[in-house]
């Protein structure tokens, strides 16, 4: 498998000064987990890649772009449980099913990961997200998707 990456850049995006979200923006109002100043993202599809690859450009630092993927897609039997709790905070109501994401990351090893442990969550009406961690799941940070290089041979 091949996969290419590219960040989107600046001027693929408005990047807009406002705190008020923007059109089409998800929103995570408490942050990412370790990072609590990444709020406000853009979608960005990239379908055209055998992963169904998005990126998530943030719009409150141009020098953020998470790649993303659909966790069911690594996993068809990937499940992360919402409690009443998380379904209040996102807003969704009763039937409504949430857009689910997690990151990818390509590691010095040369093997792309999954953070299957702290899934991204959206409301697919209000674009309204949160990072969930799902404590005692037995799922990972590093779920290895591919090795996109291989490792040097010493």
């Amino acid at each position: 498998m091949t996969v290419t990456l590219t960040a989107a850049t600046s001027s693929d995006v408005n990047l807009s000064e406002s705190s008020e979200p923007a059109t089409d923006a998800l929103v995570f109002p408490g942050g990412l987990v370790g990072c609590a100043d990444w709020k406000r993202f853009v979608l960005i599809s990239d379908e055209g890649t055998p992963l169904q690859l998005a990126y998530m450009q943030s719009l409150d630092d141009p020098n953020i772009a998470l790649v993303v993927t659909n966790p069911s897609q690594l996993d068809s039997n990937y499940m992360a449980p919402l409690s009443i709790e998380d379904r209040a905070d996102l807003g969704l109501t009763e039937g409504t099913q949430p857009l689910m994401f997690c990151t990818l990351t390509v590691r010095g090893d040369g093997w792309l990961t999954a953070n299957l442990l702290g899934p991204l969550v959206v409301n697919p009406v209000t674009g309204t997200g949160k990072q969930l961690v799902l404590v005692d799941s037995g799922y990972s940070t590093q779920f290895p998707v591919t090795q996109l290089v291989n490792a040097p041979v010493a």
